[in-house]
């Protein structure tokens, strides 16, 4: 039997597409993929893809470590993807467009929830009971790819775009449906501005603000004690009444513009992510992660904005969280990479997004060998950005203070090339979706110096655009999303 990707690839240049023609034409339950950078930052940011009709997925369930629709639960999840990625896996398709190498010509595409690695880190099976959580949360696979011989890719600058595909039957076909254009709402009135729902959504959440603060300081007994020094935890909302997985992406990318924005349906679920910051990349033997350790509020004036940057970069605190992640950062990547080879080659920079500043740093290495996809995720996942330090520890602490899981918040939204190069992004800004429900958290570090009632505001800081795309309100101070909203 032919490998998926084995055909020569085939290139044709397409009309420009303009992202919001996508989105109308987006079909509800069916899957397909639209990975979007809207936002170029760090040498990031530089093309869109979009498909669908995939010829094949991986899809691992959770629930006990037995057979269940097909599939069955491993201890190690990303073997399991790997041996997957052999059977598709093939040679570099060295495209350049434009006179850049394109990255991304056809592999899978999809998403690892933050929970997928839970029993290879010793946590064992989730059985949280949950109070509060959708049942649908509980049941939320562990991991789901697609995929794809063909897709659009485009130049995010020039807007010029191409169809990349094998030759598979049917792909005029394809093709030219993906081309028609809609023939009502045009698309000059949905990209001038985001109206505000028609129904207002509701929210409620898995902490309280009470409830919140007493987990912050159960963090710091914690570290009083020696268990860990960084804790990130996170805030659980449930947004009722949420619109489609398409128009949340449309209502997101407007208001929160981002290098590692993402949208991914299937039949049961979506997930839609405007994430800034990088997990994974992978050029060949060279592997780059980009942690993001900081945040404040930007205020709209230039100046205050330049003052709020210095004080970032300056702060004891922000910068000793960031050397913490490094540190652990650097350790996950000297399980696969050449020994020496890591290296911190920016140790802080100040990115600058819709409503708020991050600290970013960047490493890199050398991989050692030729570790598939599943190898190099498993010695590196979850992004220690979203766990803390040490991570087993932190993790721990996380399972035992939040009591819902994160589904795809604070895991993973991205590709691998059927070179095996891959590109991944932490999913924060991230909703899991089922029907019109969404789960949206928001997190932070937690620190022994951290004030509890900051960590809060800053929650609402992060929370402040993509709330407010859904008509709900943070409160006037910044703090955790209003409820009675």
């Amino acid at each position: 039997m032919n490998k998926p990707l084995g055909a020569p690839l085939q290139v044709q240049e397409v009309p420009p597409a303009d992202i919001d023609r996508i989105l109308q034409r987006w079909q509800e339950a069916v899957p397909q993929f639209l990975l979007e950078s809207g936002l170029e930052v760090g040498g990031t940011g530089r093309w869109n893809f979009w498909g669908s009709t995939p010829v094949d997925e991986f899809l691992r369930l959770a629930g006990p470590a037995e057979k269940s629709e097909g599939t069955q639960r491993s201890q190690r999840p990303l073997e399991d993807l790997d041996r997957w990625f052999r059977e598709w896996r093939t040679e570099q398709a060295d495209l350049v467009l434009l006179g850049e190498r394109v990255p991304f010509t056809g592999g899978a595409v999809g998403w690892i929830s933050y929970e997928a690695l839970d029993d290879f880190h010793q946590l064992g099976p989730d059985q949280r009971s949950s109070p509060g959580a959708p049942e649908w949360l509980n049941q939320f696979p562990l991991m789901h790819f697609t995929l794809h011989d063909e897709l659009f890719v485009q130049h995010r600058e020039s807007g010029k775009t191409w169809f990349l595909h094998r030759g598979r039957q049917g792909w005029e076909e394809r093709l030219t449906s993906s081309l028609q254009v809609p023939v009502n709402n045009p698309v000059e009135s949905l990209a001038s501005t985001v109206h505000p729902l028609e129904s207002k959504a509701q929210i409620r959440s898995a902490f309280d603000e009470d409830q919140y603060l007493s987990a912050v300081r159960q963090i710091q007994t914690g570290i009083g004690q020696g268990d860990y020094y960084e804790v990130n935890l996170a805030r659980g909302y449930l947004v009722e009444g949420c619109p489609s997985p398409a128009e949340l992406h449309r209502r997101w990318r407007q208001v929160q513009p981002v290098p590692y924005g993402a949208l991914i349906e299937s039949q049961r679920f979506g997930v839609v992510s405007a994430s800034p910051e990088l997990f994974l990349q992978t050029r060949g033997a060279t592997i780059r992660t980009r942690p993001i350790k900081g945040t404040v509020p930007r205020s709209g004036d230039s100046e205050r904005d330049r003052q709020a940057a210095e004080e970032l970069r300056t702060s004891e605190k922000e910068r000793a969280e960031l050397a913490m992640i490094i540190d652990l950062e650097r350790n996950d990547l000297g399980r696969i990479c050449e020994p020496g080879s890591v290296e911190v080659t920016q140790v802080t920079a100040i990115e600058s997004y819709a409503s708020v500043l991050h600290a970013v740093a960047t490493i890199e290495g050398q991989l050692s060998g030729e570790p598939g996809p599943g190898a190099i995720l498993e010695a590196t996942y979850p992004g220690g950005s979203i766990t803390g330090a040490p991570k087993q520890a932190a993790m721990r602490a996380i399972r035992e203070l939040e009591s819902w899981p994160r589904a795809v918040y604070t895991g993973s939204v991205g590709w691998i090339d059927g070179s095996g190069d891959l590109e991944f992004n932490i999913a924060i800004r991230t909703a899991t979706i089922h029907g019109s429900e969404a789960l949206i958290p928001f997190g932070g570090a937690i620190t022994w110096d951290s004030d509890c009632h900051a960590e809060s505001q800053e929650i609402g800081h992060k929370a402040r655009a993509i709330l407010g795309a859904l008509g709900l309100k943070t409160h006037p101070n910044h703090e955790a999303p209003d409820l009675q909203e």
